[in-house]
C-alpha cells in the first residue's frame, strides 16, 4: 500500500476530478475507441464504424537513441483508415522496433492526433489515438485506444 500525505491526495483528487469533469463535458461529442489493427493484412475492426483497411505513408524518419534495441527506427506520417462510410486521417508517430535478436520479435508504440476525415468521419476534429503492438503468432496486431472528438 502507497501512503501518500494529505496535500498530495487532495492534489490528485482534484486532478483525477477535473479531469472527469472535462471527460464529461466533452463526452456528447467525444467517442472513447477501442480497435485492433492487422498489420500484417492491412485490415481494422473496432467501434466507430472502425471496420475497413489501413494503410500509412512514412513522410520523416529519425534515428532512435542509442540506448533503444538493435533495430529501433522513430518516424512519422499519415494513417489512412477507409471503411465502407468513409475515410478517417490521423498524422501517426511514434516508434518501430525490430528487436533484432529477441525472439519475441517487433514491436510498435506509437500515437496519432489532428484528425481528419470524410463521410461519417467529415466532422472529426480533434482527438488522440494510441498504438501499441506486436507479434502474436504469424500476425502483427496492433491495439488502438483513444478518443475522437465531432465539432
Amino acid at each position: 500500500m502507497i501512503r501518500l500525505s494529505g496535500r498530495v491526495t487532495l492534489t490528485v483528487c482534484s486532478f483525477v476530478a477535473t479531469l472527469a469533469l472535462a471527460r464529461a463535458a466533452q463526452a456528447d461529442d467525444c467517442k472513447q475507441i477501442r480497435a485492433e489493427i492487422d498489420l500484417t493484412n492491412g485490415t481494422i475492426s473496432g467501434n466507430f464504424g472502425l471496420e475497413g483497411t489501413v494503410a500509412f505513408v512514412e513522410d520523416s524518419d529519425g534515428t532512435a537513441p542509442p540506448t533503444a534495441p538493435a533495430g529501433s527506427t522513430v518516424f512519422s506520417g499519415i494513417l489512412t483508415i477507409t471503411t465502407s462510410r468513409g475515410v478517417l486521417t490521423l498524422r501517426e508517430t511514434g516508434m518501430f522496433s525490430s528487436r533484432t535478436g529477441n525472439p519475441a520479435g517487433s514491436v510498435l508504440s506509437s500515437w496519432g492526433d489532428d484528425p481528419s476525415g470524410t463521410g461519417r468521419y467529415a466532422d472529426v476534429v480533434s482527438g488522440d489515438l494510441f498504438f501499441f503492438g506486436g507479434v502474436v503468432g504469424a500476425l502483427f496486431l496492433v491495439e488502438v485506444a483513444g478518443e475522437l472528438c465531432r465539432k
